[in-house]
């Protein structure tokens, strides 16, 4: 929204979105790839277990997308919250998961605590310039 309050925080979403969306095909696409990237092992029920996933991330990234461009300040802020808690969870089970530590598996931990921390420390920054809500 062009004169949003949470201009930075709007973008994380965006940027979030993204990397749901490419994860999300790549589940669709290649979940033993996905898998072994992780450090899982590569059995059919998992494989049916992630492209399960692929589609929850799908909707997911659709979800975010159109919250981060066409809700007002208040209900962007509760959904930026919401995917504070979402991006550490995801974070730590990903790192509890059973299965090898592989590279690819602490990549996915860091990008989780990432986008947590980003949110964290944009939702407070107000954008400048931006005109103030005149009334509620």
């Amino acid at each position: 929204m062009r004169n949003s309050r949470y201009r930075y925080s709007r973008l994380v979403m965006i940027v979030g979105a993204i990397t749901f969306g490419i994860n999300a095909i790549w589940l669709l696409a290649s979940p033993r790839g996905f898998s072994a990237y992780i450090g899982f092992e590569t059995a059919d029920t998992n494989t049916w277990g992630f492209q399960m996933l692929g589609v929850i991330l799908v909707a997911l990234a659709v979800h975010m997308s159109a919250t981060s461009r066409q809700v007002p300040d208040a209900v962007f802020r509760r959904a930026a919250i919401v995917m504070i808690f979402v991006s550490l969870g995801l974070a730590y089970l990903t790192y509890n998961a059973p299965g090898d530590h592989t590279t690819g598996r602490m990549i996915f931990v860091g990008i989780g605590s990432l986008f947590a921390l980003l949110y964290a420390v944009t939702l407070p920054i107000k954008s400048i310039g931006i005109l103030e809500e005149e009334s509620q």
